[in-house]
């Protein structure tokens, strides 16, 4: 009775280890063919910032099997690049890596010891591998202690600068499209020159993002008639009143 019992126990045991050296051996005849080596990586969400810096990367694991791939490695190799918010790197078998990254968002420009893009956050990031046309900010402190890479900087006048950038592009890129120079000017308010080198649009010290709206519904109430580049400036610094002079 017991003997009847084992054997199909002892088949079991047998087909299980049959499967187990067929897997085996497939795995082994795969790894010969270097069928699992790592053929591509496929770079996603590079939306501002040019992706050969990351591709630089890919010879940590180009050529390697998939599984013995050290993809946490590469990974953080990645998220040491200053505009790197966040990284997800999968396998997809038999042979490709896909990585998706997630930028920061060049918003402005500074001019400190060198050149110096700063995100949303007023995070400073290295102007390489980004050819995009910016605003600069002008006449800010250029101290270079302000503006660490890859941390936010240490001037507040900077920092309400680039929020109110980000406010504009998010709301009225129309208006942030044409702006050439966010200036810090002498009287300590702020004014935009946009692109045609002739247009000043005066902010002052407050209330800035509701200026915008206000900027927004004149350029709005002329319906294509008149464009914002047709004016010498536009003075928003008093309250419910819009100066223009033409140019």
């Amino acid at each position: 009775m017991k003997k009847h019992k084992l054997i199909p126990m002892i088949s079991l045991i047998s087909t299980f280890i049959v499967v187990l050296l067929i897997c085996f051996a497939a795995f082994k005849w795969a790894d010969f063919k270097s069928i699992y080596n790592v053929s591509s990586i496929n770079v996603q969400g590079t939306n501002f910032f040019d992706r050969t810096i990351i591709e630089e990367k890919n010879n940590l694991i180009l050529s390697n099997n998939i599984l013995k791939s050290d993809l946490k490695n590469y990974k953080d190799q990645i998220m040491e690049l200053d505009h790197i918010v966040d990284c997800k790197v999968s396998r997809q078998f038999p042979s490709t890596i896909n990585v998706i990254v997630y930028e920061r968002e060049p918003i402005a420009l500074i001019n400190s010891d060198e050149l110096i893009i700063l995100d949303s956050e007023g995070v400073c990031l290295p102007v390489e591998y980004c050819d995009l046309s910016l605003p600069i900010l002008t006449n800010f402190k250029t101290n270079p202690e302000l503006y660490p890479k890859g941390f936010k900087t240490a001037s507040n006048n900077v920092i309400t600068s680039v929020q109110l950038m980000k406010y504009t592009k998010d709301n009225f890129s129309n208006i942030y499209d044409e702006i050439s120079e966010f200036v810090f000017n002498e009287d300590s308010e702020y004014e935009f020159i946009l692109k045609n080198g002739k247009t000043r649009i005066m902010l002052g010290t407050n209330k800035l993002s509701t200026k915008m709206k206000y900027l927004n519904s004149f350029v709005k109430a002329f319906d294509g008639e008149k464009e914002i580049t047709d004016y010498k400036y536009i003075d928003l610094r008093f309250k419910n009143q819009v100066i223009v002079k033409d140019t």
